[in-house]
């Protein structure tokens, strides 16, 4: 995303609790830009506090970092001065612990509008509440620093043109990210009853999703779990690594779907029961089987065998599972792999 990696110094140097010295410094930048007030459209953010985890105290600050991955915690409680962070109506300290059922209003700090662009992505599912979608890979989620255009976002606002005409307030919400490079099924809220309920099964993890990959290395196993913490690499911010700073709980399964005819390749189904940034690609590295392409966590970019056809990281979503979030009827998305994973499973003798 544009960040520079730590000089030497900086790695060397720690602060508060052995803290690097660049972790989330005041100021610091954020790894996504956070929705703005738009004029004729919504300028603030909603939601109860949801049970995700009963009866433990949870500071306002780090519970909004929770709910929000990708945000560092400075920002958030940039907010909080800023008296934009409402509990219950009124402003409140970073410091202050949230319960269950009370009610958080953000005020968003005002932006500029967003550009709608024709970028093209496959419709999985479509109704008035919600829109599924095939992200293709290479394609940024969100808007963020440097990246103001070209990403899914302004394709969805070119997409609902008609609608956003009529209707300047028309809500198209995030609810989830996929990497830069990952491709698959996404889902957006296109209402905010609707998003609130998507924001609710997230956060609460009802949401099932599964996810193929090419790996590098024969995989020793036929189901394994991998429950290692994850946080950021205390010598590379750009990076998330075991037990690195500030690290958190997550799991993921693998179960090994083939071997490639060379013996060389793997391809694995993920289940990832947490949804930690990175996580799929952190813990099969850590199994030893880096992911295809994926060069920031020690998969080569190219092979001999690939015939210049994989450029990035082999992950797709494949499946997301939801329940509706009007009818609450159990709803299965899926999306197959797209041309290039498919081509390159060919060359690999694998099959899903």
């Amino acid at each position: 995303m544009g960040a520079s990696h730590p000089s030497p110094s900086e790695r060397a140097h720690t602060g508060k609790d052995g803290a690097p010295s660049w972790y989330l410094p005041p100021g610091m930048k954020t790894k996504y830009d956070f929705p703005r007030a738009k004029e004729g459209q919504r300028d603030r953010l909603e939601f109860p506090i949801g049970a995700r985890h009963p009866g433990k105290p949870r500071r306002l600050d780090k519970y909004l970092q929770e709910r929000f991955p990708g945000y560092s915690r400075s920002f958030l409680q940039k907010m909080i001065k800023d008296e934009r962070v409402l509990l219950n109506g009124k402003p409140t300290k970073s410091s202050w612990h949230v319960s269950q059922g009370e009610a958080i209003t953000m005020l968003l700090y005002p932006g500029g509008a967003k550009i709608a662009e024709d970028i093209p992505f496959e419709i999985i599912y479509e109704d008035a509440e919600i829109l599924a979608l095939c992200k293709p890979a290479g394609v940024l989620v969100h808007p963020a620093r440097g990246h103001k255009t070209g990403t899914l976002y302004n394709g969805l606002l070119h997409y609902y043109r008609e609608q956003r005409a009529v209707d300047p307030s028309f809500h198209i919400g995030t609810v989830h990210r996929l990497d830069e490079h990952t491709s698959g099924i996404m889902i957006y809220a296109l209402c905010p009853k609707a998003h609130g309920e998507l924001t609710r099964q997230f956060e609460n993890r009802l949401v099932k999703k599964t996810y193929v990959c090419i790996a590098h290395g024969d995989a020793q196993f036929t189901d394994v779990v991998c429950s290692k913490a994850l946080g950021t690499d205390p010598l590379d911010r750009c990076k998330v690594g075991v037990d690195g700073f500030d690290a958190k709980n997550a799991e993921t399964r693998f179960v090994k779907l083939g071997r490639s005819t060379c013996g060389q390749f793997s391809l694995l189904r993920a289940f990832p029961h947490t949804g930690r940034t990175h996580q799929i690609r952190v813990h099969a590295a850590s199994l030893g089987l880096p992911l295809v392409g994926d060069v920031l966590y020690g998969g080569p970019a190219e092979h001999p065998s690939f015939n210049g056809i994989a450029p990035r990281c082999c992950l797709h979503a494949e499946t997301l599972s939801i329940n509706h979030p009007k009818t609450q009827e159990p709803l299965l998305l899926s999306a197959p792999p797209p041309a290039d994973m498919r081509e390159l499973l060919g060359i690999l003798g694998l099959a899903l």
